[in-house]
């Protein structure tokens, strides 16, 4: 063999390395669909819409096969599922006490 076959061979030798490097391990990323759905439709729209247009990337991201960013996508929905949910959580709380304050469920009229 000469240098010139030597050096294809150990550069193909990279590039099948590089590939196997980065294979999927492990199964694909969830998308979180309906728990977007859920918090945007019943906690606060509009981070809940960001968590929807979050889950649908992973979602479409991970039938193309681009699984290292579908996780990316994953991990982006869940925390804005989170936050939504806090957000969500903290406007019902203020507005119940906001009521309560107000004396809107005393029984006197």
């Amino acid at each position: 063999m000469d240098a010139s076959s030597e050096a294809l061979d150990s550069q193909a030798a990279t590039d099948v390395a590089d590939e196997v490097h980065e294979a999927p391990i492990g199964p694909p990323p969830r998308s979180y669909l309906v728990a977007s759905l859920l918090v945007a439709a019943l906690l606060f729209l509009p981070t809940g819409v960001v968590a929807v247009v979050f889950s649908l990337r992973s979602r479409v991201l991970t039938g193309r096969g681009d699984v290292g960013r579908a996780r990316w996508y994953s991990r982006a929905a869940l925390a804005s599922i989170i936050v939504t949910a806090v957000i969500g959580l903290i406007v019902y709380a203020a507005l119940i006490g906001a009521l309560l304050g107000l004396g809107a469920f005393s029984g006197s009229g």
